[in-house]
């Protein structure tokens, strides 16, 4: 899927993210333990998505999440990573199986939901992004793009991943948050009803981005008008040296 291009500026932008976390004194850890995920989680009174609770969902040495501690060694960041096999990422959102091991049929009594599906059916292994969070005195420094960019970058580099995806609610979707900062390059509605999580009616939209969409989001990343990132020199197709973003 990714050619030595490709992958030579996935590495590259995973070594400039983590170093841009450094750079303010912090460190990151990618950690398997989704405990300590949801320990973080509700210590800060926020929803622990069950897509990323080991008492709800399956999950496998595949997923992880990006964890960041300020200079004192504070919890202060983190954004988790599912990476799935699917036939259809839509029938994973349908059934509940994206969130609970037997599906919706684990906390209610239907074993579906209506969905909306996109134009594009999105198969074979999707990772999904969701459970991000920035403590309030961390935010406003670009936290926003970079833990997702960081922990998308690694779904891909480490799985070749055909497609990355996550939830957004309408107040976001209306924004342009999902595709100039999380990184996203389509965004749609895909729920408007019951929803077993939340146990009413809930409105989502789905965002996703393909692995080439994502090769163009990172060649973009130096020349972003809020959060640029620098790239260094790559190895380009044709074998000179230049700029990813050039």
């Amino acid at each position: 899927m990714f050619d030595r291009y490709d992958r030579g500026l996935i590495q590259s932008a995973v070594d400039s993210l983590i170093a841009k976390v450094r750079d303010v004194g912090c460190s990151v850890e990618i950690e398997p333990d989704f405990n300590k995920l949801k320990s973080f989680m509700t210590e800060r009174n926020t929803f622990v998505n069950p897509t990323y609770d080991p008492n709800f969902s399956n999950l496998t040495d595949r997923d992880f999440w990006v964890h960041v501690r300020d200079p004192q060694g504070r919890s202060i960041a983190a954004s988790a990573e599912r990476v799935l096999e699917t036939d259809d990422f839509m029938d994973l959102l349908a059934t509940g199986q994206l969130f609970y091991r037997g599906g919706y049929a684990d906390v209610c009594d239907q074993d579906s939901i209506d969905v909306i599906r996109p134009m594009t059916r999105l198969s074979g292994t999707v990772s999904h992004s969701g459970s991000t969070w920035v403590d309030r005195d961390w935010r406003g420094q670009g936290w926003a793009l970079i833990m997702p960019y960081l922990s998308r970058a690694l779904s891909f580099r480490n799985f070749d991943c055909s497609a990355n995806t996550g939830f957004v609610r309408r107040n976001l979707y209306q924004s342009p948050v999902p595709i100039e900062v999380y990184g996203y390059a389509h965004v749609s509605q895909c729920l408007n009803g019951f929803f077993p999580p939340q146990n009413g009616h809930e409105e989502l939209f789905l965002c996703w981005v393909s692995a080439q969409d994502f090769i163009t989001k990172l060649e973009a990343l130096p020349n972003h008008p809020r959060y640029p990132v620098e790239i260094p020199a790559l190895q380009q197709r044709d074998g000179e040296l230049a700029v990813a973003a050039e």
